[in-house]
C-alpha cells in the first residue's frame, strides 16, 4: 500500500508529537508499505535515521518553501501545498493528525485516517468554527477516527456527534528495546525523570523532591542549554543532575542507569507543546510506554487518563501528587523488593503489547472492509 503521512511539524525536533509520527511511519514501512512523510523543511539539521534510531526509513518529502515552523497564514497554506503535493504521490492513502488538512482531504474526497490527541481547545478560530458547525468528521472519506485515549472518544461523540463507529482506541507505544533485570538493595537509587520542563509536567516537583529526600539521587532529563543552565544556578543540592534534552537514540543508555522512573503530571492543568490548552482529560504520554519498556519501578500521579494503560499496585504505583506520599514509598524501596520486583516485572511485559509495529497493524486493521 502506498501511504502518504502529511505533518505539519518539524522533524527532527524535540517534540514528542514528531517522535511519534516518525515512529508510526516506521512502523508503517516495516509492515511492507511505501511510506512518504510530507512535512515543512525544518527541524534539526542532522540526519532523521540516526536521530530517531530507525531501522526502517518512511520517504521524507520537504516542502522547500516551508524553512519555518508553519505559523498563521502559513499554516494553512502548508496545509494545501502538502495535499496538493501527497496527490501527485498517487497513494492509496493519506494520514494526518491536523484538522484543517483533513478538512481539505475531505472536500477533495480523498481517502484518509485522521489520528486525534486532544479536544478543539489547542486549535484556532477557524478550524474551531469549520468542526463545531459542519459535520465533516462523519464524512464518508474518513475511513477511520483514530483516537489516542477513550476521554479523546468521548469528546469527538458527545460535542463533536461523530458516529461512534468511526472510532478507534489506539494508544501510544515504544520502540525501545531492553533487558529485564530485577531491583537490587542499595545505599541509594537514582530516580529518573524524562520529557518536558514545563512546571504541569512534573520538573519541579522533583526538584523539591530532591531537596527533600537526602538519600537518592535524582535526574531531570529535558530542555535545552539555556533552561539547564538556569536550573543549575538556582538548585545546587548535590544529589540533583540536571541535563538537557536526550534525543532518542540516546534514550536507551540513560533510562538504563535509573532504578526508578517518576511521571509526577498535574492531574488538573497539563499543557501541550507551547503551554496552549489543558491535556490533562486526554493525554497519553510517549515516555509512559519507554518507562514500561525500560523494566524500571514506575511512580506516576493520579491521572486517570493513565489508568487506561497502567494499574496501581499491578504495574506501578499511582499516588497522589504529595512530596510525603512520594518520599515514604521511596524510602521503603529497600524494605519491599520482592513487591517492587513484581511490578517491574508485570509493567515490563505490559509493554510488549504497545509497539510501534503493533500501532501500526492497528492503524491499518479493517481497511479492507
Amino acid at each position: 500500500m502506498r501511504i502518504c503521512y502529511l505533518f505539519n511539524s518539524s522533524v527532527p525536533s524535540h517534540t514528542s508529537s514528531s517522535l511519534q509520527a516518525m515512529k508510526t511511519c516506521e512502523g508503517l514501512v516495516q509492515l511492507y508499505n511505501k511510506v512518504f512523510m510530507i512535512t515543512p523543511n525544518t527541524g534539526f539539521d542532522l540526519d532523521i535515521k540516526k536521530y530517531y534510531d530507525l531501522k526502517f526509513n518512511p520517504i521524507r518529502v520537504k516542502l522547500n518553501f516551508f524553512k519555518e515552523f508553519p505559523k498563521g497564514i502559513k499554516y494553512y497554506l502548508f496545509s494545501i501545498f502538502s495535499v496538493i503535493k501527497g496527490i501527485t504521490l498517487k497513494p492509496d492513502l493519506f494520514i494526518t493528525r491536523n484538522l484543517f488538512t483533513l478538512f481539505i482531504l475531505v472536500v477533495l474526497k480523498k481517502k484518509v485516517i485522521i489520528e486525534l490527541h486532544h479536544d478543539l481547545s489547542n486549535e484556532g478560530r477557524f478550524v474551531k468554527f469549520l468542526y463545531s458547525n459542519l459535520d465533516i468528521l462523519n464524512s464518508k472519506s474518513i475511513i477511520k477516527i483514530v483516537a489516542i485515549t477513550n476521554p479523546v472518544k468521548n469528546f469527538l461523540i458527545k460535542k463533536l456527534n461523530v458516529h461512534k463507529r468511526k472510532i478507534q482506541i489506539v494508544p501510544s507505544a515504544s520502540s525501545i528495546k531492553m533487558k529485564f533485570s530485577k531491583l537490587k538493595n542499595k545505599k541509594a537509587y537514582n530516580i529518573g525523570y524524562f520529557g518536558s520542563l514545563d512546571k504541569s509536567k512534573g520538573s519541579q516537583f522533583v526538584i523539591e523532591l530532591s531537596k527533600i529526600d537526602k538519600n537518592n539521587n535524582y535526574y531531570i532529563y529535558g530542555g535545552n542549554s539555556g533552561i539547564i543552565k538556569n536550573l543549575k544556578k538556582n538548585f545546587k543540592n548535590k544529589n540533583l543532575k540536571l541535563h538537557e534534552y536526550v534525543p532518542y537514540k540516546n534514550l536507551k543508555q540513560h533510562l538504563s542507569k535509573m532504578d526508578v522512573l517518576v511521571m509526577p503530571s498535574n492531574n488538573r492543568v497539563l499543557r501541550s507543546l507551547g503551554g496552549i490548552g489543558n491535556i490533562a482529560r486526554y493525554t497519553s504520554p510517549l515516555k509512559l510506554f519507554d518507562y514500561l519498556a525500560s523494566g524500571k519501578f514506575i511512580i506516576a500521579s493520579n491521572l486517570k487518563v493513565f489508568n487506561e494503560v497502567i494499574k496501581n499496585n499491578e504495574h506501578c504505583m499511582i499516588l497522589k501528587l504529595e512530596h510525603s506520599k512520594w518520599l515514604n514509598i521511596l524510602k521503603k524501596i529497600s524494605n519491599n523488593l520482592e513487591k517492587i520486583n513484581d511490578l517491574k516485572k508485570n509493567a515490563f511485559q505490559l509493554s510488549k503489547k504497545y509497539t510501534y509495529k503493533k500501532r501500526a497493524q492497528k492503524l491499518l486493521e479493517g481497511l479492507n472492509n
